[in-house]
């Protein structure tokens, strides 16, 4: 058990930014031999039949010895593994759901997510969509999304999240996290990391937009990525403390998507890079990077981003702010399709929703200017780049994106359009009416 999370456990909060929080998981182990408790749990709660899915390296890895125990049990199993595609990976979309949908037997009252965020993905839009509950079993530490609920997902190529359920409960075996190869803790971290700058951003849509903001679970993000840099050492090293610290980030950080129900306080314009980079990769039919460790490069980037709003004096924001030219719908919508192809009339979608939500950039720019103190304390929060940086260089993760293999070009094209991946206000943003 994990009194870090314990506390949060089947809780409704009528909390003080005016909403009421709800955490419907049930329960969350996290300790060497979790895996071994998964049975008793099913039985204690009345579920007769599960569906396990993994792929082939999590089967191997935790899925053939769980099986075995529920079996043992004598609970009903079926098994379901993700295939990989014609770029020999596992990922969350439309084929893999029909294959999850196809696998699972009408019968079938449980998904077992056994695997990595991938696989987390797909069983939780799949669990969601059929009604059924879901368990987690992560096989690695590797990202925040177990405890939460949004399934991103891609779709016709593009990168969405779909709002989906939380698993009922979560059985993280701290000996199969560390087992895990070094370059997923090092995306665990990088992904928590990346919550400095999302935490700003989100900041900013308060700031400047009058943006929902809930100090409840803000402050329980920032203790999430506190909890992860507190314990570097023991995180480099695998030990039972470090693997049992970066899941309590990585679970904390799900549980603040989960009381507000979206990803703002966790993903921001570090997430919006990462997930451009991976949009053109798909479409250049090369292989996927780890989610956590683009998330920790361009936080890097981004926190090079607020460093750069430091040095800027109020009168020359004013100045700046005057000179700019305010982007048009129409000047932004031929850029996105310059940028998307494809996608693009989705993108567009995304950014000038039906019901309108457009801000008016010159409204925006004098509220910018007006708050500009407000905005140099958000980016003074925000660690140094080279701290950030100091901090994945001691778990073996990557820093810059030349470590990635994703070029100069595709850096400078996200640096440009990535901004219209979601349609939330982030230092890009901020950055073009300067």
């Amino acid at each position: 058990m994990s009194e870090v999370l314990d506390t949060w456990l089947g809780r409704t909060i009528d909390c003080a930014c005016g909403q009421k929080h709800e955490v419907p998981i049930r329960r969350i182990v996290i300790e060497r031999d979790a895996l071994g408790q998964v049975a008793g749990y099913v039985k204690e709660a009345g579920y007769r039949e599960v569906t396990l899915v993994a792929d082939e390296k999590t089967y191997q890895a935790a899925g053939v010895k769980l099986r075995g125990l529920l079996e043992d049990a004598q609970v009903k199993v079926s098994i379901s593994v993700i295939r990989e595609n014609a770029m020999g990976e596992v990922a969350a979309d439309e084929e893999a759901i029909v294959q999850l949908l196809l696998d699972t037997p009408l019968s079938s009252e449980v998904l077992i997510a056994v695997g990595a965020g991938t696989l987390h993905d797909i069983v939780r839009f799949v669990g969601h969509r059929t009604k059924r509950p879901f368990f987690s079993v992560p096989t690695a530490p590797s990202v925040d999304g177990f405890a939460s609920v949004g399934a991103p997902l891609i779709v016709r190529g593009f990168k969405t999240t779909i709002p989906a359920s939380s698993p009922e409960a979560i059985f993280a075996d701290l000996a199969l996290l560390a087992e895990a190869p070094q370059a997923m803790i090092a995306a665990g971290l990088g992904d928590m990391l990346g919550k400095h700058t999302s935490l700003a951003d989100w900041s900013l849509g308060r700031v400047l937009l009058d943006e929902h903001y809930c100090e409840l679970s803000a402050q329980l993000t920032l203790e999430a990525v506190e909890l992860c840099t507190a314990h570097l050492d023991e995180i480099a090293q695998r030990t039972d403390l470090g693997m049992l610290k970066l899941m309590e980030g990585l679970l904390l950080s799900g549980l603040s998507m989960l009381l507000v129900g979206h990803s703002r306080p966790a993903s921001g314009a570090e997430h919006h890079l990462s997930h451009y980079w991976e949009m053109v990769l798909l479409q250049q039919r090369r292989r996927a990077l780890l989610h956590g460790a683009k998330v920790g490069v361009a936080t890097v980037m981004m926190a090079q981003r607020y460093a750069s709003l430091r040095d800027i004096t109020a009168a020359e924001a004013a100045t700046r702010l005057a000179q700019s030219q305010a982007p048009s719908r129409e000047a932004d919508a031929e850029r996105i399709r310059g940028a998307y192809g494809a996608m693009a009339e989705q993108v567009i979608a995304e950014n000038f929703p039906a019901d309108g939500g457009v801000v008016d950039s010159e409204a925006l720019k004098a509220r910018i200017a007006s708050r500009w103190g407000d905005v140099q304390a958000i980016a003074r929060a925000v660690p140094a780049p080279e701290q950030l940086a100091a901090w994945l260089g001691d778990v073996q993760g990557p820093v810059a994106p030349e470590q990635l293999g994703v070029e100069p070009e595709l850096v400078e094209a996200s640096l440009r359009d990535a901004l219209f991946v979601r349609n939330r206000f982030t230092v890009l943003r901020l950055l073009r009416l300067l």
